[in-house]
C-alpha cells in the first residue's frame, strides 16, 4: 500500500455519516429477524488484539509502518457493516443490492472488454499521479473472482426465473472472461463461489418444489463442463501442472506454474523460519514496519518471478502470522471458522436473501486468492472482504415471526399464522 487510496476517504465519509445516524433502531430485516448490533465478541476481540499490537509498534511510525497497518485497519469495517445492516431499511438494503449491481455490470463490462474482445488496451490509459499502473489495468486475481461473483449473483437471478434471458447472456460474458485469466488462484475463486452459489439456491428452493432436483442437475453439468473446458485454457494448465505436472499438455504453462508454486513455497518457510526465531516474535509476531520480505531473505526468490518491490509473501496467513503472531494467526482463523459456520448455520436465510448472498458469495471468493496473492493487503480485496465478514457475523440475531406477515425482498412470507411473536437466538 503506497499513499492515499480514493477508497479511504470513501470510507472515512462512510464512517462520520454511520456515527452521525447511530440513534436508529434495530430493524426486522426482511428474511424475518432482528439482527445484532455487532460482529460478535470474537470478531471484536480479534480488531482489538491487532489494533494494541499495531500501537505497540509505534516506535517505528513511518511510511512503511502506515503501509502496514492500514490494511489491518480494514477490519474494522467488519464492526461497521454489522451495525449499519442491523439499523438499515429494506429501502436501504435495496438500494445497497442496486449499488452494487451497478459496479459489477460495469466490472463485467470492462473486463469483457479487455480481456474477452481486446478493444481497450489499459495500458492506453492516464495514472493517478504517483500510481505504479495506469487506470483500469486488469489484476487476474481479484478481476476474476469478482467475475465469479458475478457470475455466482448471475445463476441465482436465472434459478429465480429474474430476467432469465439477460442474466443468461451475462452469465456467458461473464464466463468468457474468467476463461481469459491465466490465474489459478482466480479459477478457485470462481469455483468456491460457484460451488457455494448452488448450495445456498438449493437449501433456498423447497423441498417440494422442482428447484432442488434442477439444481442438482445444474451442479452435475456445471462439474462436467468445468472438466472438459478447464484443461483447454492457460489458467487450467498451471493449475493441472501444480498438481500433476505429468499430466499437464502445456509444457511452457506447466514449467511456469511448477517455478511460481516453488518459490512461493520456498519464501512462505523462510518468512516462517524468521518469525519462529525467537519466542516473542513467535506469539505477537514484529508487528508494523519490519521489512520480514527482505530480513528473511525471501525477497530475492519472490522478485525472481513477475513481481517487483516485494513487501508481502503472497500469502495473507502467512504475512498474517509474520506481523501478527501465532495469537493473531489463531484469533483470525476462529473469525474465519465464525463466518463459515454463519453461511452454514443460516444458508436457507442467505440463499432467500440477495445481499446476504452477495456478502457470502464475496467472503468466499476473495479467501481462496488471499492465500495466494496480496489481496486481503490492498483496499480492493480487504474492504469488500471485511464488510461481508462483518454482515454475515451479525446473522446471529433473533427471529421475530408476526401475525401481520409480509413479503420480503427477497420474494418470500414471513410466517402469517401466529399471533404472538416468538424468538429463538441464533438459528
Amino acid at each position: 500500500m503506497k499513499g492515499l487510496y480514493l477508497t479511504d476517504v470513501l470510507i472515512a465519509g462512510a464512517v462520520v455519516h454511520h456515527v452521525l445516524n447511530l440513534s436508529g433502531q434495530k430493524r426486522i430485516d426482511p428474511t424475518g429477524y432482528m439482527p445484532r448490533t455487532t460482529p460478535g465478541a470474537l470478531y471484536l476481540l480479534f480488531f482489538a488484539y491487532v489494533a494494541v499490537r499495531l500501537a505497540a509498534s509505534f516506535d517505528q511510525f513511518g511510511a512503511a509502518w502506515l503501509r502496514d497497518a492500514v490494511p489491518f485497519l480494514y477490519i474494522a469495517l467488519g464492526v461497521l457493516s454489522a451495525s449499519a445492516i442491523a439499523r438499515s431499511s429494506e429501502r436501504t438494503r435495496t438500494l445497497t443490492v442496486r449499488v452494487l449491481w451497478i459496479a459489477l455490470l460495469f466490472h463485467l463490462t470492462w473486463t469483457t472488454a479487455v480481456l474477452t474482445f481486446g478493444v481497450i488496451n489499459p495500458a492506453s490509459m492516464p495514472r493517478f499521479p504517483g500510481a505504479e499502473v495506469t487506470i483500469g489495468t486488469i489484476r487476474p486475481d481479484i478481476d476474476c473472482a469478482v467475475l465469479g461473483i458475478t457470475a455466482a449473483l448471475l445463476i441465482r437471478k436465472i434459478s429465480r426465473r429474474e430476467h432469465t434471458l439477460l442474466a443468461s447472456a451475462l452469465l456467458v460474458l461473464s464466463l468468457l472472461a474468467i476463461s481469459a485469466n491465466g490465474t489459478r488462484g482466480g479459477f478457485a475463486a470462481v469455483g468456491v463461489a460457484i460451488a457455494l452459489a448452488f448450495i445456498l439456491i438449493f437449501f433456498a428452493a423447497s423441498a417440494r418444489s422442482f428447484k432442488r432436483p434442477a439444481v442438482v442437475f445444474c451442479i452435475v453439468a456445471t462439474v462436467i463442463g468445468a472438466s472438459a473446458y478447464l484443461p483447454t485454457t492457460e489458467a487450467g494448465q498451471r493449475l493441472i501442472a501444480t498438481i500433476n505436472p505429468s499430466a499437464a499438455t502445456d509444457h511452457r504453462a506447466a514449467k511456469q506454474a511448477q517455478g511460481t508454486a516453488r518459490a512461493r513455497d520456498l519464501s512462505w518457510d523462510m518468512v516462517i523460519d524468521w518469525t519462529n526465531e525467537t519466542p516473542m516474535r513467535n506469539a505477537f509476531g514484529a508487528g508494523a514496519g519490519p521489512d520480514f520480505i527482505s530480513e528473511s531473505g525471501a525477497r530475492n526468490i519472490l522478485q525472481g518471478t513477475q513481481y517487483t518491490g516485494v513487501r508481502s509473501p503472497h500469502n495473507w496467513f502467512v504475512g498474517l502470522y509474520a506481523r501478527m503472531g501465532l495469537i493473531g494467526l489463531v484469533l483470525a482463523g476462529l473469525v474465519l471458522i465464525a463466518t463459515i459456520r454463519s453461511i452454514w448455520v443460516h444458508r436457507t436465510r442467505i440463499g432467500r436473501d440477495e445481499l446476504l448472498f452477495t456478502s457470502a458469495v464475496t467472503f468466499a471468493a476473495i479467501l481462496p486468492i488471499a492465500a495466494v496473492g496480496v489481496v486481503l493487503e490492498s483496499p480492493f480485496g480487504a474492504v469488500p472482504f471485511w464488510w461481508a465478514v462483518g454482515i454475515l457475523l451479525a446473522l446471529g440475531g433473533t427471529r421475530v415471526a408476526s401475525s401481520k406477515g409480509r413479503i420480503s425482498a427477497a420474494g418470500f412470507c414471513c410466517d402469517r399464522t401466529r399471533t404472538s411473536f416468538t424468538a429463538r437466538a441464533n438459528e
